[in-house]
């Protein structure tokens, strides 16, 4: 029995041995072989073709990823997308480069695929007349003046939002910039050179369909520059005066298209009071088509200097004005009786569709706001006027009657509204305008925004 025990362990062992020495002197399967050997796995192979999309249903997913989402997550969203097939790179290409996300990083690439050649005739790029949006205000250093001007002149086609660069856009940018007949919004801005007024303001002209206009707060408004030099876009709705304007400029140098429906003031270091009094009397205040208005930074002004904004426009719906510039007194009638002495004809009366009915649209024109429905009270810096303006001086306006068509009212967390002292007034505030607002709302359609108090960033 032992014998036959040894005799079938020699046997297995020689067998097991012969297998290993066989199996290496045999030689090892090549990358390719592997390649094409099936890898055993559970998962279930494909038994047909992926589903096929319409082209109609895909561009509509994707706009609404374009739309929906925030502009980082969309443009990487837009990305991915654009590797799947050729029916999506194709979908996708337009959606990637109507709106691109320029920063440091992808700027140069960026400039290569829509200037592959310095010259135009030399190397055209199909992709220059896809953009419709070209923000540059992350571009500081990395961009020169040269690059502003050629990406100008390639997307000018179909360019309709330009967001200038701080550094890198001046004279030579005009002429490219003339030629972009499709641009509705300018934004100078950030510029800390600006060109030429008199040269800016001629490109400005051939831009027939610019809506929004944001000038430079390096433009230099002089004494040499005379009014017929400053011819406005003929359809511009939105203004944002800022720079060097002087009480020449305010005193009437200026006067402003007949279509401007929002006016921005802002950034003046050298505007003072009594001449932005005299703009807004003489220059903003015929423009009976004015809905909004905002003025801030605008450290030469006094403590009240804007306390007669609402009575010199009352056509009038949102004013958005710095709580440094004004006092309750905004809102009190008796304070406008030095004004009413003034002759008629340099009053703009409040339309007759937006006043009650016990109210006459002729002779003086009333010192209650009926259009404004909308008022935000922001802080341009200085110390000490937190408490210039209350929830308290609102809601007597209310009562009194100055304010019956106020819907929202807006204020910067910096004037403390929200802590544990004005906390329970700005409660009573935004439910007397809810209230109020409910009771005038029926066959009213609803808006965007609900009436109360909301609190914003400033």
């Amino acid at each position: 029995m032992a014998l036959d025990q040894q005799r079938n362990w020699d046997i297995s062992m020689a067998e097991n041995l012969h297998h290993v020495l066989h199996r290496h002197n045999q030689p090892s399967p090549t990358l390719a072989e592997n390649a094409t050997t099936t890898p055993t796995t559970s998962a279930f192979p494909w038994t047909s073709s992926p589903p096929y999309l319409p082209t109609e249903i895909l561009l509509q997913i994707l706009s609404h990823i374009a739309a929906l989402l925030p502009r980082t997550l969309a443009q990487t969203t837009l990305a991915s997308c654009a590797l799947l097939s050729h029916q999506w790179h194709a979908a996708t290409l337009p959606l990637l480069y109507a709106h691109p996300r320029l920063y440091g990083q992808n700027f140069d690439p960026f400039v290569r695929a829509i200037c592959p050649s310095i010259n135009l005739h030399v190397r055209p790029s199909p992709l220059a007349k896809l953009v419709k949006s070209l923000n540059m205000a992350g571009m500081v250093h990395q961009v020169s003046r040269t690059s502003t001007a050629r990406l100008l002149g390639r997307t000018k086609e179909g360019l309709e939002e330009f967001v200038a660069p701080q550094a890198s856009f001046a004279i030579n940018c005009l002429p490219a910039l003339g030629k972009c007949g499709s641009l509705r919004t300018l934004d100078l801005s950030l510029v800390s050179e600006s060109p030429p007024l008199s040269d800016l303001f001629r490109t400005l002209e051939r831009l027939g369909e610019l809506r929004v206009l944001r000038l430079p707060r390096s433009a230099g408004f002089g004494v040499h520059h005379k009014a017929t030099a400053l011819v406005w876009p003929p359809r511009l709705e939105e203004l944002c005066l800022s720079g060097g304007i002087d009480a020449h400029f305010l005193h009437g140098v200026v006067a402003f298209p007949e279509t401007l429906r929002g006016l921005t003031i802002e950034h003046c270091p050298l505007a003072k009071g009594f001449a932005l009094v005299h703009l807004l009397r003489t220059a903003v205040r015929p423009l009976r088509g004015l809905e909004s208005l905002k003025i801030r930074y605008m450290p030469r002004l006094s403590s009240r200097a804007l306390d007669d904004v609402l009575f010199l426009l009352p056509q009038l719906k949102m004013l958005s004005v710095s709580v440094d510039y004004i006092t309750p007194a905004i809102f009190d009638e008796g304070h406008y009786s030095h004004l009413a002495k003034e002759p008629l004809n340099t009053f703009v009366h409040t339309p007759s569709t937006i006043l009650d009915d016990n109210v006459e649209a002729e002779g003086l024109p009333s010192l209650q706001h009926h259009a404004l429905h909308t008022l935000e009270l922001t802080s341009s810096g200085n110390t000490g006027i937190e408490d210039k303006i209350s929830p308290i001086d609102i809601l007597i306006a209310m009562d009194d009657g100055c304010l019956p068509n106020l819907r929202r009212v807006r204020v910067a967390k910096s004037l403390h509204w929200h802590n544990n002292v004005l906390g329970v007034d700005t409660e009573a505030l935004g439910d007397a305008l809810k209230e109020k607002w409910e009771a005038k709302r029926e066959g009213v359609g609803r808006d965007d925004e609900e009436a109360g108090v909301w609190l914003v960033e400033g």
